[in-house]
């Protein structure tokens, strides 16, 4: 797939989706964050997920595209690219970020959200519009340029372009205060 969105209309909503995730971290306690069950949206109906976990989530997506990126500049094609088009894969990556995660503190998820965040937001910011267009190297089944495999990554069904959280916590507000209000029961 090609692109919808041009680069620098791609690194402003991720920045948005960054200062979005930041600011729950800002506002929320240790207690908050580490909480089971506070996760309502977009989890498969067996999760019961904390904020912790969700951090887990989030950052594997952009750890992988951040990997994708990596080896498309030498010219190798990171196994994410298949996997997040079949659904038993796309599903495991699902349950694997959390998974892969699960033995950190939570200081140790805020640090990789937050130096991940910051590497892609960089990679976007630095890249050229001519590199963020450019074809596929390998073999695929409609055109594609690294801006499309990119949103393959990150802007996968159901997301919002470039935003992952609202997937997850449509309303950080009333997520914010059902936590706060669930504590003083």
């Amino acid at each position: 797939m090609r692109a919808t969105v041009n680069r620098s209309e791609a690194l402003r909503l991720l920045k948005i989706e960054h200062q979005s995730v930041n600011t729950l971290i800002r506002q929320l306690n240790e207690e908050e964050m580490t909480r089971p069950d506070t996760i309502r949206y977009g989890l498969y109906s067996d999760q019961e997920c904390s904020f912790k976990n969700l951090l887990a989530h989030l950052v594997c997506y952009e750890v992988y595209t951040v990997e994708a990126i990596e080896d498309w500049d030498i010219k190798a094609q990171h196994w994410i690219i298949d996997a997040m088009q079949d659904y038993r894969e796309s599903t495991r990556i699902h349950y694997g970020g959390i998974a892969d995660r699960e033995q950190m503190t939570l200081q140790e998820q805020i640090d990789e959200y937050q130096q991940t965040a910051k590497q892609l937001e960089c990679i976007f910011a630095n890249m050229s519009d001519e590199k963020w267009r450019e074809e596929a190297f390998y073999p695929t089944n409609e055109p594609t340029d690294l801006g499309g495999m990119i949103e393959r990554i990150l802007v996968a069904p159901p997301r919002p372009m470039y935003r992952h959280l609202p997937v997850h916590i449509p309303n950080t507000e009333s997520y914010v205060v059902g936590l706060r209000a669930t504590s003083r029961s």
